[in-house]
C-alpha cells in the first residue's frame, strides 16, 4: 500500500517537473536563440514604425509600377523575352522557324515536366510554370493533345525524372527514367496521331545545390560506363524511331548543363537543335516566339542566343574533369581538389591547344580539334545572314588604357534578326613565360533587331587591364608584357582564333579546321577583322596597384600544391593517361551514391594540423587589440548616416552607441535577415535566396508580393531564367532588367537583401550548381554580374555576390570544407576576375534626407538630395577552402585581396552554417562580417555567440569593424525606407508567441491542477497514516 502511494506521489512530482522543464525551454529558446529562426518559419504581422517623419518623403525607392499585379505583367513578358534571346540555335535545316499553325508532336516525359531551374536556393515555386504546350499554343503552334495526354495522364505518366540532389545532397536522384519506345508503340491509336506533324524530342537534364551531377550512371538505373550528361539507351531508341518515322525532328536540349550532342551527327532527320537550359516561369513563351520567329507583338525576330560554353563531343575530355569530385585525404574526414589545368578552362584549353598543335609546339601532345570540339565558345546560329565591314581598333587612350573596336554589321538576310559581335585578344606568348590563352573573350555588343537591310554601327570599348596577366612567379603582380596583341571581332571564340592566326602568317591558312559540327565554310578565317595594339615594353607597375595604393602581389603561394603537375603549354602531353590526376584510385563505398571513381592521397602531419587549426592567416602585426566602448549614450541614428562616405566620422559615433549584446547578435546571426539594433534605431531587415527570384527559407517557394484584384489569388515573386540561360543571351541589358526586377519583387516582399547573383565558373560540365553561375568564361560572368548587382541597387536591394571563392563543385563542399588547391595566376584570373570586375566601376544614385533646421538648431523637415555610393555592398563567402584555410574565414582573400586590393567595404557573409569549422572568430579576424545562421552549429546552440564571453573578448575589435560593414550597406538600401531621424523600429508580432501564451496558459493550469491534485493525495495519506 506505501509502495502505491508513494508511486502516485511520485508520477505527479514528475509530470509537474517536465511541464516546468518544457515551458521553460520553450520560453528560454523562444525569447532568446531561436526567436529569429521561428519568425521566419512559421511568420508574424507585419513591421511597423513610430515617430513623427516631419512631412519628409522617406520613400527612398519607389516601384516604377503601380501594383504587384502591373509589376507581374511586366515581369512576365520580360522572362518570355529574355528566353526569346537566350535560346540558341546550334542546328538548322530549314526547319526553323515555323509557321504558326504547325503541329508539333512532343516526345519524352520532360515534354510535360521541362526543367525550368534547380533545386536549392535557386529554386521557387515552379508549380507556377507555363509549361511547354502552354508556351506553344501561346506563340501559335499546335500541340498533338493525343501523345501530350500520354505522358501527362496516361499510361507515359508514371515515368519521371530524378530530381537530382534532394535536400542540399542528403540524397540523389539521377535517375533518366524515361517512357520506353515499346510503351509508346503499343498505346492503342497514338502512332496515327503524329501524321502531318513535327517531331521535338525533349532532352532534360536537372542540376541543384549539394551534388554534382553523375559520372556513371550505374547506381541511377543506367549502364555502368555512361554518365549522366549523354542520352541513354531508352532515349536513343525514342530517337532513332523519330528520324525513321519523321522527315523534321527538332531536339529540345533543356538541361542546365552542357550536354555532349556529337550523336546527333548520326540521325540525318534531326533537321533542328536548339539549347535550352532552365528559362524561369515563362520562358517557354519565349520559346514559342523563337521557333515562330515572331516576337509577342507578331514582330519578326529570329534566334540570337549565344553559347557559353564550348560543348565537346566528350565531357571528359576537359582537363578539369581530371581532378573533379571525390578526392578523400587517407585516414581523415577531409577531401580535397586540385585545379591542375591552370587557367586553361573551357575555351581557353580547347583553342590554346589547337594553336600549339597547328605551330607543332614541344609538348603539344596528340590532339584533333575537330575531333574534340562539336560547337565551340559563342556558337549560335540565326534565321538571317549578316555582314560585317569596316572594321577599325583605336589607338589606346593613355590615361584610361580603353581602345575602342568599331565595324558595321547589317542584316543581308530576309529576316529581321540580332547579331552578337565577339571582341576576342591574344596576348603574346613566351614559350616557358607566363601562362596565356590563345585567345580571351574582352568584349561583346548585340545589335538592335535589325531588318532586313538594315544596318547598325557597333562601337565596342575595350580595356587594356583586359589584356594583363598575373605572373606568380618573377613580377608576382600583374603585368602588360611587350609584344605584339592581336585584337579580332568574330562570331565565336574559334573563328577568332583562325582570325588571328591566319593574321600571323605563320601557319598555313590550309591547316587551319572548323569545330567538328561545323562547315569549313562557315569557320573561313577573315584577315581584314584583325588588328593589334603594340606594347613597347612590359609594364609590371601599372596593374600592379589597387585601392589607396595597395600593392597587388601574391597572396595565395600556399595554396599551390609543391607535389602536383600542372598544366601548362609546354606539357599538354601530360594530360594523357590521366597524367594530371593527384591522387590515386580507391574503393570508397560512396561510389555508388556519388555516381563518379573516388581517389585518395596521402596527408602530411603538418597539412592535417593546419585543417584541424581555426587559424585565418591574419599576421600577428595585423592582430588588434585596442578596445573600444559599447552601450554608450549618443543622439545619432542609422538613418542618419544614408549617404555619408564609409569613413565619415559619425560612424565612430554609431558604433559606440551598439551594445556588447546587439553586436554579438550582429555578427553572429545573420541568417536570412540581419537584426535589429534599437540602440540606433537599425530595423530588422530580411535577405533571402536565390540567384533564380527570391524564395522563402522554408519550402524555396516563391515570395508573396501582392494580391491579383481581378481574382484575389495570392502574387508570388517571379522566377527568373537561370544564369546560364541568361548570358546566353549575350545582353547585359537583361543582366540589369533582372536585378532590378529583384528589387521590385523586394520592394513588394519586404526583401532588402538578396543571395545572389552567382559569379563561379563553370569549370566542368559536371558541376551541380552550373545553372546558377554564367559561363566557363570569367569576363562575360564578370559583365553580368555587375549589371545584376547594379540592378538590384537601384531599387535599394543589396546582392551578396557569392561564392567567393572557387567554388566550383558540390562534391564535399561543406564536408569540413573542401581543400581546394590552385596556383596565384589561375585564382586571379579565372575565379577572382568576376568578383572584381562587379565590385569595380559599379556605382547607383541614392535619395536622402538632409535635416532643415531653425535657428534654434531644431529640425524642422528635411530636404530629399542625391548622391553616388557603391553598388555591390554584399559578399557571401564560400564553403570551401582554398589551401587549408577556410573561404569564409581567409585574411588572404578577404582582407587583403577584397578589401585592401578591391576597396570593397561593404558586408560579407558566410555561407550558410552547416559544419563545426566555420568559426565566428575565424570569420571576423579574416574580415568577414557575420554568419549566416539561424540554429547554430558551430557555437553553443543554447546561449549563441556573446562578445562578453572571455574567449570572445578579443574579436571585439572585428566585431565592431564588421557592425560597421553591415551598417553602410543596410542604411544604404531600401531597408531604411520610411525613416528619418527618430523613427524607431517596431517589431510585428510573431504568431509563434501566440502558440506559446497558450501552451503557458495551458502548462500553468495542468500544474495548478496538478499541484492540487497532489496536495490532496499528500494530505490523504497523511490520514490514513494517522
Amino acid at each position: 500500500m506505501n509502495k502505491k502511494k508513494h508511486l502516485g506521489i511520485i508520477i505527479i512530482s514528475v509530470a509537474i517537473a517536465v511541464i516546468c522543464v518544457v515551458t521553460f525551454f520553450l520560453n528560454f529558446l523562444s525569447l532568446n536563440k531561436f526567436d529569429n529562426i521561428f519568425e521566419q518559419f512559421i511568420g508574424k504581422t507585419a513591421d511597423t514604425t513610430r515617430g513623427d517623419t516631419l512631412g519628409a518623403d522617406t520613400q527612398y525607392y519607389k516601384s516604377d509600377f503601380e501594383s504587384a499585379a502591373d509589376l507581374y505583367a511586366y515581369e512576365t513578358d520580360l522572362v518570355a523575352e529574355m528566353a526569346m534571346e537566350g535560346a540558341t540555335l546550334l542546328e538548322n535545316k530549314g526547319t526553323l522557324p515555323l509557321a504558326k499553325g504547325t503541329s508539333l508532336s512532343l516526345f519524352s516525359h520532360s515534354s510535360v515536366d521541362l526543367v525550368s531551374g534547380g533545386s536549392g536556393s535557386g529554386s521557387g515555386s515552379f508549380e507556377l510554370t507555363a509549361d511547354l504546350k502552354e508556351g506553344l499554343e501561346n506563340a501559335g503552334l499546335e500541340v498533338n493533345e493525343t501523345l501530350w495526354n500520354f505522358y501527362k495522364s496516361g499510361n507515359g505518366s508514371g515515368y519521371t525524372r530524378g530530381a537530382g540532389s534532394i535536400n542540399y545532397g542528403a540524397s540523389l536522384d539521377w535517375r533518366i527514367n524515361e517512357c520506353p519506345l515499346s510503351k509508346i508503340i503499343a498505346e492503342p491509336n497514338l502512332a496515327q496521331t503524329f501524321d502531318g506533324t513535327v517531331a521535338m524530342f525533349v532532352l532534360s537534364r536537372t542540376g541543384g545545390e549539394g551534388a554534382d551531377l553523375a559520372r556513371d550512371m550505374a547506381a541511377y538505373g543506367g549502364e555502368s560506363g555512361r554518365h549522366y550528361l549523354e542520352p541513354d539507351k531508352t532515349e536513343l531508341e525514342i530517337i532513332d524511331y523519330l528520324n525513321k518515322n519523321f522527315d523534321e525532328v527538332i531536339l529540345l536540349v533543356n538541361a542546365n548543363n552542357v550536354m555532349e550532342l556529337g550523336w546527333v551527327e548520326d540521325y540525318e532527320n534531326i533537321t533542328a537543335v536548339i539549347n535550352f537550359p532552365g528559362a524561369g516561369r515563362f520562358g517557354t513563351y519565349g520559346l514559342g516566339y523563337m521557333l515562330t520567329g515572331l516576337d509577342k507583338d507578331e514582330k519578326e525576330i529570329s534566334a540570337s542566343g549565344h553559347l557559353v560554353d564550348t560543348v565537346a563531343y566528350d565531357s571528359f575530355s576537359s582537363p578539369a574533369m581530371q581532378n573533379m569530385g571525390d578526392y578523400n585525404y587517407e585516414g581523415t574526414n577531409y577531401y580535397y581538389v586540385n585545379y591542375a589545368e591552370g587557367i586553361y578552362v573551357g575555351y581557353k584549353y580547347y583553342e590554346t591547344r589547337y594553336e600549339d598543335v597547328l605551330v607543332q609546339r614541344d609538348g603539344a601532345g596528340s590532339y584533333d580539334y575537330a575531333q574534340t570540339v562539336q560547337y565551340p565558345f559563342g556558337y549560335g546560329l540565326s534565321y538571317t545572314k549578316f555582314v560585317w565591314s569596316d572594321f577599325e581598333v583605336s589607338a589606346a587612350n593613355a590615361e584610361t588604357g580603353e581602345i575602342t573596336v568599331s565595324l558595321n554589321v547589317k542584316n543581308n538576310g530576309d529576316r529581321a534578326g540580332k547579331e552578337v559581335v565577339q571582341v576576342y585578344m591574344q596576348a603574346p606568348y613566351t614559350e616557358g613565360g607566363i601562362e596565356k590563352s590563345s585567345v580571351a573573350l574582352v568584349g561583346f555588343h548585340k545589335t538592335g533587331n535589325l531588318a532586313p537591310g538594315a544596318d547598325e554601327d557597333v562601337n565596342i570599348t575595350i580595356n587594356l587591364k583586359d589584356f594583363i596577366s598575373y605572373d606568380d612567379e618573377e613580377y608576382k603582380t600583374y603585368v602588360l608584357e611587350a609584344g605584339t596583341y592581336y585584337i579580332t571581332a568574330a562570331t565565336d571564340a574559334h573563328k577568332a582564333l583562325n582570325n588571328i592566326l591566319a593574321a600571323r602568317g605563320d601557319i598555313d591558312e590550309g591547316k587551319l579546321v572548323a569545330a567538328g559540327g561545323l562547315d569549313e565554310a562557315e569557320n573561313a578565317p577573315d584577315t581584314s577583322f584583325v588588328g593589334t595594339y603594340v606594347q613597347a615594353e612590359t609594364d609590371a607597375t601599372t596593374y600592379s596597384v589597387g585601392a589607396d595604393g595597395e600593392k597587388i602581389t601574391n597572396r595565395f603561394d600556399y595554396a599551390e600544391l609543391s607535389d602536383a603537375k600542372y598544366l601548362s603549354r609546354t606539357n599538354w602531353s601530360a594530360m594523357e593517361n590521366d597524367g594530371l590526376r593527384y591522387g590515386t584510385a580507391s574503393n570508397v563505398a560512396s561510389g555508388a551514391e556519388i555516381g563518379g571513381k573516388q581517389w585518395s592521397h596521402s596527408i602530411t602531419s603538418q597539412l592535417k594540423a593546419e585543417l584541424d587549426s581555426r587559424d585565418s592567416r591574419r599576421p600577428e602585426s595585423e592582430k588588434v587589440l585596442t578596445g573600444y566602448g559599447f552601450g554608450m549614450d549618443g543622439e545619432l541614428d542609422l538613418i542618419d548616416m544614408r549617404g555619408k562616405p564609409f569613413d565619415d566620422r559619425g560612424w565612430d559615433d554609431i558604433l559606440k552607441q551598439i551594445t556588447l549584446d546587439e553586436l554579438s547578435l550582429l555578427v553572429d546571426e545573420c541568417g536570412y535577415c540581419s537584426p535589429v539594433v534599437h540602440s540606433i534605431n537599425k530595423p530588422k531587415v530580411t535577405d533571402l535566396d536565390g540567384p533564380a527570384g527570391l524564395n522563402l527559407v522554408v519550402g524555396h517557394g516563391s515570395v508573396p508580393i501582392g494580391t491579383d484584384p481581378d481574382t484575389g489569388d495570392e502574387i508570388k515573386s517571379m522566377t527568373w531564367p537561370s544564369e546560364y540561360l541568361l548570358a546566353s543571351t549575350w545582353d547585359e541589358d537583361y543582366a540589369f532588367l533582372m536585378g532590378q526586377g529583384m528589387g521590385e519583387d523586394g520592394l513588394y516582399g519586404e526583401v532588402e537583401g538578396w543571395y545572389g547573383p552567382a559569379v563561379n565558373i563553370h569549370r566542368t560540365p559536371f558541376a551541380g550548381r552550373n545553372f546558377e553561375y554564367y559561363s566557363e568564361d570569367s569576363f562575360i560572368s564578370g559583365i553580368f554580374g555587375h549589371e545584376a548587382v547594379r540592378g538590384a541597387a537601384t531599387k535599394g536591394m543589396y546582392a551578396f555576390l557569392k561564392h567567393f571563392a572557387l567554388n566550383d563543385q558540390e562534391t564535399h563542399r561543406d564536408h569540413l570544407g573542401i581543400v581546394t588547391w590552385a596556383g596565384e595566376q589561375a585564382i586571379r584570373e579565372i575565379y577572382l576576375k568576376p568578383f572584381e570586375m562587379v565590385i569595380e566601376d559599379n556605382y547607383v544614385t541614392i535619395n536622402y534626407n538632409e535635416p532643415v533646421k531653425n535657428e534654434n538648431g531644431e529640425t524642422t523637415g528635411y530636404t530629399m538630395k542625391q548622391t553616388q555610393v557603391p553598388a555591390a555592398t554584399g559578399i557571401m563567402s564560400s564553403f570551401n577552402r582554398i589551401g587549408p584555410t577556410w573561404a569564409g574565414g581567409n585574411y588572404n582573400l578577404l582582407t587583403e585581396v577584397l578589401r585592401n586590393e578591391w576597396g570593397f567595404n561593404g558586408f560579407v557573409l558566410t555561407d550558410y552554417e552547416v559544419a563545426s569549422y566555420m568559426f565566428t572568430d575565424q570569420c571576423l579576424e579574416a574580415g568577414g562580417d557575420a554568419k549566416l545562421k539561424t540554429v547554430g552549429l558551430a557555437g553553443n546552440m543554447l546561449f549563441g555567440y556573446s562578445l562578453e564571453d572571455a574567449e570572445n573578448i578579443d574579436e571585439q575589435p572585428y566585431a565592431r569593424t564588421a557592425a560597421h560593414h553591415i551598417l553602410y550597406t543596410v542604411v544604404n538600401s531600401a531597408g531604411m525606407n520610411g525613416y528619418v531621424h527618430g523613427v524607431e523600429y517596431v517589431n510585428g508580432f510573431a504568431y509563434y508567441k501566440i502558440i506559446l501564451i497558450v501552451w503557458d496558459v495551458l502548462a500553468a493550469a495542468g500544474v495548478g491542477v496538478l499541484i492540487f491534485f497532489l496536495v490532496k493525495k499528500i494530505r490523504r495519506n497523511r490520514k490514513i497514516a494517522a
